[in-house]
Parts: C-alpha cells; structure tokens; sequence
C-alpha cells in the first residue's frame, strides 16, 4: 500500500478553498450589480429582436440611424396603442374575475349546503364553519377590493421604473444602431491565430440566443391565441378570454412550464362557474392538448434547434435560475445555459483537434452552427508588403479571410523553419580563420 502524499493533498485542498472563496466573493460582488445586468441583458434581448427588421431596412438603401429611429418609433407606437387598448378592457376583465369570485364564496353556503351538514354529522361545530366561512368572505373581499386598484398599481410600478425602461429602450438603441461596430471592435482585439474560433464563438452565440428570443416571443403570441380560442368557444370564460390570453402570452416567455402555468387562470373560472362539470374537464384537455403541440409540434419548428438543451437540462437550469433571481432568473436561464453549451462544446471539439472551420461544416442535432455570412472590415496590406503604413481599410469575405490567416500563418511556419535551418547550418560549418 503507497504512502499518502499529504504535501499533494494539502495544496490540493488549498486550491479548492481558494476557488471557493475567490467563487463566493465574485458572487457576492455580482449581486451588486445584478440591476444594471438586467437593464444590459433585456437591451441585448430588444436589441437581438429588432436587428432583423433594421438589416432588411439597411438593405434597401435606407441609412441605418433612419431605420433604427424607425424601427423603434414604429414599435414604440404599436406598444402604446396594444397597452391603450388592451389595458382598459383587461381591467374591466380583472375586475369581473374578482367579483366572480366573491360571489362564489358568498354562495359557498348554498351551493355545498349537504357538505356543511355532513361536517357537522362528523362532529365540527358550527361556530367553527361559520369562523372558516366568514374569513373565507374576508379574503374574497379584499381580493375583489384590491382588483380595481390593480391598473392604478401597474401604472405607480410603470412611473416607479420608468427610468429603468428608458435605459433599456437607449441602451438597445445604441446597441442595434452601432452593434456591428462594437462587434468589429471586440472582434478585432482578438490575436489572429484565435480569430477563426472567435468568429465560431460569435456567429453560434448569436445564432442561440437571437433564434431563441424571437422563437420565444413568436411561440407566446400563438400559445395566447389559441388560450383565447379555448375560452370563446366555452361561453362562461368568453367575457375572460382577453386576461387569460395576455396572461398566457406573458407565461409562456417562461420556457417548459407556460402553456400548464396558462392553464390556471381559466381553469380556476371554470370551476367558479354554475355548471362547472363537464366543462372543466374539456378547458383542462384543451390546456393538455395546447403542452403538447408546443412542447413536440410548435417549439422544435418554431424556435429551431437553435437552444440544443435538452429537455431535463432546460428544466434545471429555469429552476436554479428562478431560485437565485426570482422571476428574471427564470426567464434568462435557459438561453444563458444554452450559450455557455455552446462555448464548451466548441472548445471541446478544438481540443480533439477539431479545426473552426470543421465545427462550422459538422451538424449537430438538434442545433447547427452555420458559418458566419457577410463581410469584415480588415485592413489589408498589398501583395508582398510587410510594412503596416501601406495597410488601408477594406472588406473581406469570412472563406477569403480565413484562407488569408492560414497562408499567412504557413508563411510565418515556413519563415521559422528556414531560419532554424540557416541557424543549424551555420553553427555546422567552421569559421574561416579554422580553415
């Protein structure tokens, strides 16, 4: 039997409490700033989500601040007509939904007066029941209260935050305006042998979490709609159909759980409604139905394999991040995972030796990497130059500039080795004066 090497274990435990320590204290310094990453992450979102419209209007010879300005002034206004609509009829709606249930507990009494008379058979006072019944109307009662308040409310935490929003709205701004030259510009401060792999970095990033954001978006808007369908055709929930699908919308930004955390709100009007049964059985099949052509139909085609996160794995990481930030942590986990997925597999494909561009070509399910489309400013030496005042700015495809890094760093191989040779050459043969 070896002897235990206690000098290797000793530095093996001071490397791990010195990487828990130096883990716990970043942590701790990021909870910090943990406003100013939200207010960066939903710019970068805004800004990943507008980009498209910006480009197509870029393409036809439209000034890319115009297009910018135009694109957000266009969103601003459709945000504020949908709010100026909808926000009046939501909370007609909301306030329906509380007097529904304030009515049914009033009605407890009548409509489960056989139950109340088993109860007292099995021994339970009456004085108990009516202190259950009476706190049961308290409640009921200040929830109906509360309910027309609530518009008052969102417009105090809209007021409350509003400088919080207008950093988003100018910091996404700039970031669609000038995002390909704060791109250039981190792009460029990489050394030229790691620019193949940064550009696979950059292109995969972008390609998971701009597919992901606007899958998401696109996936909620026909998870709302099709909660609305489901309470028109069922005519006690028809007067809720508007606050069930917004509230659907809103749910299902939350990946995996939405259509089932959709499903409460009409399911619980439902049961509050006269005649509560069959009807409660076909709104809980409809919401079953709805998880299911998400989950297998809509999601794989809709947001692409762009995340590659399995389902379990997708799972986990919106519980940790719902645990440690709350709601914006639940929403942000998923595509954050998946980004850092793709940076470790690609750096584990480079360690086997993988080459970018044989990333690039390979198909993995259920994502792709696609190799990157367009044009980088680079400055470009003449044939045979070495002096860098003769460089002048011009573009390159992203093949003719790979192709261009490669041969230049061949030439710098083929230089290394020609001088290795002249140097072994030389120590070889005698100097003149021993001849």
């Amino acid at each position: 039997m070896g002897q235990i090497n206690w000098q290797r274990t000793r530095d093996i435990l001071i490397c791990i409490i010195c990487v828990g320590f130096i883990f716990s204290a970043s942590w701790a310094l990021l909870g910090q700033f943990v406003e100013a990453i939200v207010i960066l992450v939903l710019s970068m979102a805004i800004a990943f989500l507008l980009t498209p419209l910006v480009n197509l209007l870029t393409r036809a010879k439209i000034p890319r601040v115009l297009s910018t300005a135009i694109v957000y002034i266009g969103v601003l206004f459709l945000l504020g007509f949908l709010i100026y609509q909808l926000g009046a009829n939501v909370a007609e709606q909301g306030r329906k939904f509380s007097g529904t249930v304030y009515d049914f507990v009033v009605s407890i009494p009548d409509r489960y007066n056989s139950t109340i008379n088993w109860l007292k058979e099995m021994g339970i006072a009456q004085s108990d029941i009516d202190n259950v019944l009476n706190e049961l109307r308290t409640q009921a009662w200040n929830f109906a209260s509360s309910a027309p308040l609530s518009t008052v409310n969102i417009l105090t935490l809209a007021v409350q935050y509003f400088l919080n929003i207008f950093l988003v709205v100018v910091m996404s701004f700039y970031l669609t305006l000038d995002g390909k030259r704060i791109r250039d510009s981190l792009v460029g401060l990489a050394p030229k042998r790691f620019l193949p792999n940064v550009l696979l970095f950059e292109d995969a990033l972008t390609r998971v979490v701009g597919n992901y954001i606007r899958g998401q978006l696109t996936l909620a808007l026909i998870v709302g709609a099709m909660t609305g369908l489901v309470c028109v055709f069922n005519p006690p929930l028809g007067e809720f159909a508007l606050i069930c699908a917004v509230l659907a919308f809103l749910f299902e930004t939350i990946p995996m759980v939405g259509p089932a955390l959709a499903s409460i709100t009409p399911i619980v009007i439902s049961l509050l409604e006269p005649q509560q049964f069959p009807r409660t059985f076909i709104v809980a099949g409809c919401f079953v139905a709805i998880q299911l052509i998400e989950s297998n139909i809509l999601g794989p085609r809709i947001v692409g394999h762009a995340v590659g996160l399995h389902p379990v794995a997708a799972i986990l990481a919106l519980l940790v991040g719902a645990r440690l930030f709350g709601v914006f942590g639940a929403l942000l986990a998923t595509p954050i995972v998946a980004a850092l997925w793709v940076v470790v597999s690609s750096i584990y494909r480079s360690a086997r030796g993988e080459t970018p561009d044989q990333i690039l070509a390979r198909k993995r399910a259920p994502w792709t990497i696609r190799r990157p489309n367009g044009r980088f400013r680079v400055r470009l030496r003449p044939p045979n130059s070495t002096d860098e005042s003769e460089a002048q700015e011009g573009e390159v495809e992203y093949s003719d500039l790979i192709y261009a890094i490669d041969q230049e760093g061949k030439a710098e191989e083929e230089g290394e080795e020609k001088e290795k040779e002249q140097s072994e050459t030389s120590k070889k043969e005698p100097p003149l004066s021993e001849k």
